[in-house]
């Protein structure tokens, strides 16, 4: 049952939840009142203050139990103190609480564009438009729906949609409006995010050499390049700039854009051809001014030039044309992108007999957080490796 202590004069809430976490809440009343009513016992006055803040303190226990306080009964118990009303407030339901968040959001225009796709599906889920309480919603409601959505979607895109309501439900914790965000550390299960997950398949070295062959611009010495630095991801090839060359030491600094990884590329002679050819007709800061010019009207995303591969796959029949379905909405991968190339140069470094080890550090590949920090491969054992790529695909 509900109690009440006193905190810097006012009547304060206290109470169990289901689980048997304490729960502190104002009651908004005042201990000793500010001003005594002409004629009014100051004692008397004090009690009945006390009263009123108990009655308060079972509602708001109530409240957040069943997740619905009545606003019209605190005004009654308050006796119409402007103050005690507020805590009316609490009963706000979901889908009002989110549209109203989303709308403050709207000068973002990429997260409201994603905030409101994990709005809409969570009160789609609901149902009822969203009208319950959102003191109502706990983490079964979370775990339900990420198990619904993992059936429609895929489990990066149910991921943003827990990222995006764990944050609009952080904002209702700050406004008093829920005592604790439902969302928080809600992760999807590791088996399933496993199941889940699309391989594509490894170009092979005929593939690769065809690519070089009839692929327009810039695309064969990206691929050149991509290879040649172990697989490289397309944002990090796109957006690589001259001051990160050292073609005097051999060297590319390389901070991957995904992992913040950062990395020290050896360049192999095929790869210094190439580079000095691009240097010499260099126009601006960028190995690629063109991709580097995509990627950035992409928003700093490798989007824009991933379709463009994509499409180009499509066109020499690399991969098929078709559209893929999936189950639900759920977007399934083409079976081939230029991310297909890393598969491509850890199979061939694999089946040159290179360690798994130094496999994953040239790639750039998370590994076991004990390989992260004692394996130091050798500098020559890098090289060698890389130029095995090179050997086996002449570009």
């Amino acid at each position: 049952m509900a109690g009440i202590i006193k905190r810097s004069n006012k009547w304060v809430a206290v109470f169990k939840t289901l689980d048997g976490k304490e729960v502190r809440k104002t009651t908004r009343i005042d201990v000793v009142p500010k001003v005594i009513p002409p004629g009014a016992n100051k004692r008397a006055v004090i009690a009945q203050n006390e009263a009123r803040a108990r009655l308060i303190a079972e509602e708001l226990e109530h409240g957040h139990k069943t997740g619905f306080v009545d606003s019209q009964r605190l005004k009654a118990i308050a006796g119409g103190d402007v103050q005690a009303t507020s805590l009316g407030r609490k009963a706000v339901s979901v889908g009002a609480y989110l549209h109203e968040w989303l709308q403050s959001r709207s000068g973002k225009i990429q997260a409201h564009e994603r905030d409101g796709k994990a709005i809409k599906q969570f009160i789609l889920f609901l149902g009822n438009d969203g009208g319950q309480a959102i003191a109502s919603i706990n983490k079964d409601t979370v775990r339900r729906f990420s198990e619904t959505e993992m059936e429609r979607v895929s489990s990066g895109t149910v991921s943003r949609y827990l990222e995006s309501l764990s944050c609009a439900f952080n904002q209702a914790v700050e406004k008093e409006l829920i005592i604790s965000n439902p969302f928080r550390g809600a992760r999807l299960d590791k088996k399933k995010k496993q199941d889940d997950k699309q391989e594509r398949s490894a170009f092979t070295v005929e593939e690769v050499k065809r690519l070089v062959e009839i692929l327009p611009g810039e695309w064969p010495d990206m691929i050149r390049v991509c290879l040649y630095t172990g697989g490289q991801r397309l944002g990090d090839i796109a957006t690589l700039r001259w001051e990160q060359i050292n073609l005097d030491g051999g060297l590319i600094a390389m901070t991957s854009q995904k992992t913040k990884r950062r990395m020290n590329k050896p360049i192999i002679g095929p790869l210094k051809e190439i580079l000095e050819e691009r240097e010499r007709y260099s126009i601006n800061e960028f190995v690629f001014p063109l991709a580097a010019m995509k990627h950035a009207q992409g928003g700093g995303k490798s989007s824009k030039l991933s379709l463009e591969f994509t499409g180009l796959l499509k066109k020499h029949g690399i991969i098929s044309s078709g559209e893929r379905k999936g189950k639900g909405d759920k977007r399934v991968l083409s079976e081939k992108s230029f991310h297909s190339l890393r598969a491509t140069a850890v199979t061939i470094l694999r089946l040159a007999g290179v360690p798994a080890d130094l496999c994953r550090f040239i790639v750039g590949h998370d590994s076991e957080e004990i390989e992260r920090v004692y394996f130091r491969p050798d500098s020559q054992d890098v090289v060698h490796a890389i130029e095995e790529i090179s050997s086996k695909i002449v570009l």
